[in-house]
Protein backbone atom coordinates (compact mmCIF):
# COMPACT_ATOMS: atom_id res chain seq x y z
CA UNK A 1 0.00 0.00 0.00
CA UNK A 2 1.30 3.46 -0.96
CA UNK A 3 1.87 5.84 1.96
CA UNK A 4 -0.25 8.78 1.90
CA UNK A 5 1.24 11.84 0.88
CA UNK A 6 -0.49 15.01 2.05
CA UNK A 7 1.24 17.60 -0.50
CA UNK A 8 0.97 15.70 -3.47
CA UNK A 9 -3.10 15.49 -2.43
CA UNK A 10 -3.36 19.07 -2.02
CA UNK A 11 -1.65 19.77 -5.10
CA UNK A 12 -4.29 17.48 -7.22
CA UNK A 13 -6.98 19.12 -4.92
CA UNK A 14 -5.79 22.30 -6.67
CA UNK A 15 -5.86 20.75 -10.10
CA UNK A 16 -9.16 19.48 -9.39
CA UNK A 17 -10.57 22.80 -8.46
CA UNK A 18 -9.23 24.48 -11.77
CA UNK A 19 -10.76 21.68 -14.05
CA UNK A 20 -13.86 21.76 -11.99
CA UNK A 21 -13.64 25.61 -12.84
CA UNK A 22 -13.62 25.19 -16.65
CA UNK A 23 -17.42 24.96 -18.52
CA UNK A 24 -15.78 22.56 -21.17
CA UNK A 25 -16.26 19.04 -19.00
CA UNK A 26 -19.12 16.72 -19.56
CA UNK A 27 -21.22 16.01 -16.74
CA UNK A 28 -19.99 12.49 -15.82
CA UNK A 29 -16.49 14.31 -16.03
CA UNK A 30 -17.67 16.48 -13.84
CA UNK A 31 -18.92 14.29 -11.07
CA UNK A 32 -15.93 12.29 -11.46
CA UNK A 33 -13.54 14.40 -10.52
CA UNK A 34 -15.53 16.05 -7.66
CA UNK A 35 -15.65 12.56 -6.18
CA UNK A 36 -12.02 11.82 -6.65
CA UNK A 37 -11.79 15.78 -4.72
CA UNK A 38 -13.75 14.53 -1.82
CA UNK A 39 -12.49 10.95 -0.99
CA UNK A 40 -8.99 13.07 -1.18
CA UNK A 41 -10.40 16.07 0.88
CA UNK A 42 -11.37 13.36 3.49
CA UNK A 43 -7.63 11.97 3.43
CA UNK A 44 -6.26 15.09 4.19
CA UNK A 45 -8.46 16.06 7.31
CA UNK A 46 -7.54 12.77 8.18
CA UNK A 47 -4.43 13.33 8.07
CA UNK A 48 -4.66 16.82 9.55
CA UNK A 49 -6.16 15.50 12.59
CA UNK A 50 -3.28 12.69 13.13
CA UNK A 51 -1.06 15.33 12.93
CA UNK A 52 -2.95 17.47 15.26
CA UNK A 53 -2.66 14.69 18.00
CA UNK A 54 0.98 13.91 17.79
CA UNK A 55 1.36 17.67 18.51
CA UNK A 56 -1.16 17.14 21.70
CA UNK A 57 0.93 14.24 22.83
CA UNK A 58 4.01 15.18 22.37
CA UNK A 59 3.22 19.08 23.92
CA UNK A 60 1.50 17.04 26.98
CA UNK A 61 4.54 14.94 27.38
CA UNK A 62 6.97 17.98 27.38
CA UNK A 63 4.54 19.83 29.96
CA UNK A 64 5.73 16.41 32.17
CA UNK A 65 9.16 16.93 31.63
Amino acid sequence: MEKFDYEKAVNRLEEIAKLLEKSDLTLEENIKLYTEGMKLCKKCSDEISKAELKITQIKALSETV
